[in-house]
C-alpha cells in the first residue's frame, strides 16, 4: 500500500505542532527532547509518542493489570532509598517496575520504514519492527530491553527485607541509567545521518 504524501505531510505537521504544545506544558520527558528533536529532523520521519524510560511503583492484584492497575509514583530519573520509603506505607499489593524507553515513529514509506529500523538496530533498539502499514505512514515500535518487575509488598505485607530495598533501587537506576545511554546513541547516530531526503526515501 503506497503511503498519500500529501496526508502524511498534513500528519507530521499536525504532530509536530503537538510536540510543541506539550513541550510548553511540560508534558514531555526532558530525558528525550533531543531524541525527539534528532528525529523530527528527518524529512522522512516524525514521533508520534515516546517515553524515555521510567522507574514506577504501582498498586495492582497482578503485575500489569491493566484496568485495577493505579500508578502511586513514577520517576524519569535516577532515584534515592528514602523516596521509597513513605509509598510503602501505601495500599495492599505494590509493585516496583522499570520500563524501557519506548518510541513510535511514522515513516513515509516502507524504504523509510526500513532505513529507520537500520538506524534503531544500529544503535541497540533490537525490538523494533513495523506494526501498522497505512496511507497514512508506516509506523514503528521501538522498545528497550531494561525492564525489571517484582512485588514490595503483597496482600499489605512486605515481601523484601527492607536492608535489600537499597540494593534493589540501585539495580532500578542501573537499567534505567542504560536507557539514557541507549537514547543518546540513537540520537548520536541519527545525527551523523547523511542527508538523504523525501526524494530518496518517500517512493516505493
Amino acid at each position: 500500500m503506497q503511503v498519500d504524501i500529501t496526508a502524511w505531510l498534513k500528519n507530521r505537521e499536525s504532530s509536530l505542532k503537538r510536540l510543541e504544545e506539550h513541550r510548553r506544558e511540560g508534558r514531555v520527558d526532558q530525558d528525550i527532547l533531543e531524541l525527539l528533536d534528532a528525529i523530527n529532523s528527518l524529512e522522512y520521519a516524525f514521533t508520534t509518542s515516546s517515553c524515555s524510560g521510567r522507574i514506577q511503583i504501582y498498586e495492582a492484584r497482578e503485575p500489569g493489570d491493566k484496568f485495577g492497575l493505579r500508578t502511586l509514583v513514577k520517576w524519569h530519573n535516577l532515584i534515592e532509598y528514602p523516596q521509597l520509603e513513605p509509598i510503602l506505607e501505601e495500599g495492599l499489593n505494590l509493585w516496583l517496575a522499570v520500563l524501557p524507553p519506548i518510541l513510535h515513529i511514522n515513516t513515509c514509506s516502507l524504504r523509510a520504514a526500513y532505513h529507520v529500523l537500520g538506524l534503531l538496530k544500529e544503535s541497540g533498539f533490537k525490538r523494533a519492527g513495523i506494526i501498522s502499514v497505512s496511507r497514512d505512514g508506516v509506523v514503528i515500535e521501538a522498545l528497550g530491553t531494561e525492564r525489571m518487575e517484582m512485588p514490595l509488598k503483597l496482600e499489605g505485607r512486605l515481601v523484601v527485607k527492607k536492608e535489600l530495598l537499597p540494593l534493589i533501587v540501585e539495580r532500578a537506576n542501573s537499567l534505567l541509567m542504560r536507557s539514557k545511554v541507549r537514547i543518546s546513541k540513537l540520537r548520536e547516530v541519527i545525527l551523523n545521518e547523511a542527508p538523504g531526503g523525501m526524494d530518496n526515501l518517500c517512493g516505493e
